[in-house]
C-alpha cells in the first residue's frame, strides 16, 4: 500500500511538473514573441510577419469560428461617417481601419479574388467581371487550401452575386445564391442559429447598387441609407452569433469589410493625390474578437508638402525642353570622375493610359546624350533618365567595352505627387565604375524587364568595361526625340530641384535630403555642386543655375508655368499596401485564426494584423 501511495504521489507530482513546464514554456514563448515584436517596431511593416497572432490560454478550450461579411461598394470614409452603430459597436474589441485598401481596378471580381485567394491580381489574373483568363487553378480560393490541411472544417458561403458564387466558393460545403441583401441576412441568421460551420461568408451588394445609381458618397441619401441598412443587418448577424447555444465554447473572429469603394470626386482639400484619395480603392476593415484590444490603423504619414511653380514638360507636338549652351555643357563631361544627379518629378498621365494611369514606355525626361534610347550600332555616349513603366531607368552608354551600354531600372513611384530620383556613378578601388539608384532616398535596382518592384537589388551595379560618358551633346531637360512608344511615350511631367555634384554622394546624405523640398549652403556637399536648378522661377524662358557654373537652361517649345502644392516622397502603391489592411490580408488572417501555417508554395501576398 505504501509503495502504491508513493507511486501515485510521484505520478501526481510528475503531472504537476509537466503542467508547470507547459505553462512556463507558453509564457517563455509569449515573452520571446513580445521581444521579437518590440524589436520589429523599428523596422518596416513588410518585414517578417508572424504566422499567427498570440492566443490567450482560453483559446485552447474554445473552437475557432469565423463570420466573414463583405459589403460591396462601401467606401470606408462613408461607413465611418454614417450612422453605423452596430459596426462601431464592434470597435472596442477590434483591429480596424477606415483607410484600408482594395485594388484600383473598378470591378468587383478582381477585389473579390484578392479577398478569397490571398493573392493579388498579378497572380490570380482575375481582371474582368467574367473571370476570363483567371489563374484560380494555380491560386485557388483559400478554403480549398484549408480543407487540405483540415478536412473537417465545415465552410458555408451565401452570396447575392452569381459571379461570386460561381467562381469563388471552391472548398465550401454550402454555397447558396440569394436574391437580395435582406434575404441574405435572414438566411445567414437562420444558418448561424443551428449549423456547426467553422466559417460563414456573406456577400452583400445593396450598397454598391445604390452607389451605381446615385453616387458613392453620403451626400447621396440613397447611398447613405443603404449603408445604414447594412449596419442593421450586421447587428442581426452578430446577435445570431452571440445567441448560439454553444457560443461560450466558441472563439469567434468577425470580419466586416468592403471589397472596394466607388467613383466619387473628392473636394480638393481632401485629395492628397495618393492611393488614399482613390475613392474606388477606399475600403474599411474590421477584425473583431472579444479578446482583442481596440487597435486603430490610421492613414500613414504620406510625406512633406512641396509648394511652388513649375514648368509642365510635354511630349510631341508641344516638345517642351530646355538646353544649356554647348560650351557650358562640357562641364558635365565627367570622364572617369564620380558624379551624382538628382531631380524632383511629378508624373501626370501620358496620352495612352492603356498600361495604367501613370504607365510610360521609355521617354527621356533629362540627360546629356545626342540620342536617347537603347543601344545602337554607332557610338552614342552619354546618359539620360527615362520613365519606364511605373518606374524609371538610367540609360548609360560609352567607353571601352561599353558601346551598347545598359538600362538600369529603379523602383516604381506614384503619380500626381512629387518624388526624388537620384543616381550615383562611383569608381571604386577595384578600378570599376558602379551605379547606385535611389527613389525617394530608398536604394534599389529592379530587373529591366519586369513590370513591378520584383526582385529588388540593394547592391551597387558594376558597369561593363571602362565607361566614359563624355560627348558633345548639350545638357537637356524635358522632351527628347528617341525611344518612345506612341501615346505611352508622351511625357507629361513637372520637374524641379535638378542637382548635379562632381562627387559620389554618401548614402546617408542622399537619404537625409531626398525628401527635403529645397537645399541651401547647409548641405554638406554644397561646395561640390556643379549644377543646381530649382526650376521655380514661375515665369519666363530661363531656368537659372544657382551653382558656380551659372549654366542656365533656355526653354523651347510649349511652356506653361503651373502653381502646385503637393506631397513629396509619398510611398508607392506597393508600399502603401503594407501600411494598412488590404483585401489579400483576409485569407492570411483566417489561416492564423485556425492556426494553419501558411506555406511558401502558396505564394500568399497577405499579412497578419495583431491587436495591441
Amino acid at each position: 500500500m505504501m509503495i502504491y501511495s508513493f507511486r501515485k504521489n510521484r505520478m501526481k507530482n510528475k503531472l504537476r511538473n509537466m503542467k508547470n513546464f507547459k505553462v512556463q514554456s507558453y509564457i517563455g514563448a509569449a515573452a520571446l514573441f513580445m521581444v521579437i515584436l518590440a524589436s520589429s517596431c523599428n523596422k518596416d511593416f513588410d518585414k517578417v510577419i508572424p504566422e499567427a497572432p498570440e492566443n490567450s490560454a482560453n483559446v485552447d478550450f474554445k473552437v475557432p469560428k469565423v463570420l466573414f461579411i463583405i459589403a460591396d461598394g462601401a467606401r470606408g470614409s462613408s461607413v465611418r461617417d454614417a450612422a453605423t452603430d452596430n459596426i462601431k459597436g464592434l470597435l472596442s474589441n477590434a483591429i480596424y481601419s477606415w483607410n484600408s485598401l482594395g485594388d484600383v481596378a473598378e470591378n468587383n471580381a478582381t477585389n473579390w479574388a484578392d479577398m478569397m485567394t490571398g493573392v493579388k491580381k498579378e497572380k490570380h489574373n482575375v481582371l474582368t467581371e467574367d473571370f476570363a483568363g483567371s489563374k484560380l487553378a494555380d491560386y485557388p480560393v483559400i478554403f480549398k487550401r484549408m480543407k487540405v490541411i483540415n478536412p473537417k472544417l465545415r465552410i458555408a458561403s451565401f452570396a447575392t452575386s452569381a459571379g461570386f458564387k460561381n467562381n469563388l466558393t471552391e472548398g465550401t460545403d454550402v454555397s447558396e445564391l440569394v436574391a437580395d441583401d435582406e434575404s441574405l441576412k435572414s438566411r445567414m441568421v437562420q444558418f448561424l442559429q443551428t449549423d456547426t460551420a467553422s466559417i460563414v461568408v456573406g456577400e452583400f451588394s445593396a450598397i454598391q447598387k445604390a452607389g451605381m445609381a446615385v453616387g458613392f458618397d453620403n451626400k447621396f441619401a440613397d447611398y447613405k441609407a443603404a449603408i445604414v441598412d447594412f449596419d442593421k443587418r450586421v447587428g442581426d448577424l452578430v446577435a445570431a452569433v452571440k445567441g448560439r447555444p454553444t457560443y461560450n465554447k466558441e472563439n469567434w473572429l468577425i470580419i466586416v469589410t468592403s471589397n472596394r469603394g466607388g467613383a466619387f470626386t473628392l473636394p480638393p482639400a481632401e485629395d492628397d493625390k495618393t492611393l488614399f484619395s482613390n475613392t474606388n480603392a477606399n475600403t474599411f476593415t474590421i477584425f473583431h474578437s472579444e479578446r482583442f484590444k481596440p487597435t486603430f490603423i490610421g492613414k500613414p504619414f504620406l510625406g512633406n508638402t512641396f509648394t511652388g511653380k513649375a514648368i509642365r514638360f510635354l511630349g510631341d507636338p508641344e516638345k517642351t525642353q530646355g538646353f544649356v549652351t554647348q560650351s557650358l555643357s562640357s562641364n558635365y563631361n565627367f570622364g572617369e570622375d564620380d558624379f551624382t544627379v538628382s531631380v524632383k518629378i511629378k508624373k501626370g498621365s501620358p496620352k495612352d493610359t492603356g498600361g495604367g494611369k501613370y504607365w510610360y514606355e521609355w521617354p527621356s525626361i533629362l540627360g546629356k546624350r545626342n540620342n536617347v534610347g537603347w543601344g545602337g550600332s554607332s557610338p552614342n555616349p552619354g546618359w539620360d533618365i527615362c520613365l519606364f513603366y511605373n518606374r524609371w531607368r538610367l540609360m548609360e552608354q560609352g567607353g571601352a567595352d561599353n558601346q551598347n551600354g545598359e538600362e538600369i531600372a529603379g523602383l516604381d513611384f506614384s503619380g500626381d505627387t512629387w518624388h526624388d530620383l537620384t543616381f550615383v556613378v562611383e569608381k571604386k578601388t577595384d578600378g570599376k565604375r558602379y551605379v547606385r539608384l535611389y527613389t525617394d532616398g530608398v536604394k534599389g535596382i529592379t530587373p529591366a524587364g519586369s513590370g513591378e518592384n520584383n526582385n529588388i537589388s540593394k547592391d551597387d551595379r558594376a558597369l561593363a568595361g571602362k565607361p566614359n560618358f563624355d560627348n558633345d551633346a548639350p545638357m537637356r531637360v524635358g522632351f527628347q526625340q528617341g525611344e518612345i512608344n506612341g501615346g505611352k511615350g508622351y511625357i507629361n511631367v513637372q520637374l524641379a530641384e535638378l542637382r548635379i555634384w562632381r562627387k559620389a554622394l554618401a548614402e546617408n546624405v542622399i537619404k537625409q535630403y531626398a525628401c527635403e523640398p529645397f537645399i541651401d549652403s547647409s548641405h554638406p556637399d554644397w561646395n561640390l555642386l556643379v549644377g543646381y536648378w530649382p526650376m521655380n522661377e514661375g515665369t519666363g524662358d530661363i531656368l537659372k543655375d544657382q551653382s558656380v557654373m551659372a549654366a542656365d537652361f533656355t526653354l523651347q517649345g510649349t511652356r506653361n508655368w503651373e502653381q502646385f502644392s503637393d506631397l513629396i516622397c509619398s510611398p508607392s502603391n506597393t508600399n502603401l499596401g503594407t501600411l494598412v489592411p488590404k483585401n489579400s490580408d483576409i485569407p492570411t488572417q483566417m489561416l492564423s485564426w485556425f492556426n494553419i501555417a501558411r506555406q511558401e508554395i502558396w505564394g500568399l501576398d497577405g499579412r497578419v494584423w495583431i491587436s495591441n
